[in-house]
């Protein structure tokens, strides 16, 4: 596979990582698309074994959302 299948294949795999997460969490895709940038970024520098850097960063994006939106609604309920 070249250099730039495998970049397009990638590509491909973030976006519908993208696409799934913001289903699932009901959040704008731009909003997950930052997170997950945000966090790929994070393990890039960090990280020794790079193969799983795009599930990882699924599940931390994951837990943001899911912290944030569960912090909004304790909110939504307190202010009443």
């Amino acid at each position: 596979m070249t250099d730039s299948a495998r970049a397009k294949r990638k590509s491909e795999s973030h976006e519908s990582t993208i696409a799934k997460l913001a289903k699932q969490t009901h959040a704008a895709e731009e909003v997950v698309r930052h997170l997950y940038d945000e966090e790929i970024a994070a393990l890039q520098k960090e990280a020794a074994v790079k193969g799983f850097i795009g599930v990882i960063a699924a599940r931390r994006v994951k837990q943001r959302l899911l912290a944030s939106a569960s912090n909004a609604q304790r909110g939504h309920h307190t202010a009443k």
